[in-house]
């Protein structure tokens, strides 16, 4: 894969992480600084994960060497 596109893989992964981990500390009710680390560990958690998952599965499906 690409630079360019290993780096458009990174940005939809953080976008998406980013986003479940504002529902998610959100719904629990955290805020202030608490809930901007809480946020910011479960982000970075959820995009690595998806970018590690989405690897994985690409490297299954033959679409990556």
């Amino acid at each position: 894969m690409s630079y360019v596109l290993s780096g458009i893989a990174i940005s939809i992964c953080a976008g998406i992480g980013a986003a479940a981990a504002w529902i998610i500390v959100s719904s629990i009710g955290w805020g202030g600084v608490s809930g901007a680390v809480a946020t910011t560990v479960v982000g970075m958690v959820l995009a690595t994960l998806l970018f590690a998952g989405g690897v994985v599965l690409g490297k299954a499906l033959g679409v990556f060497k």
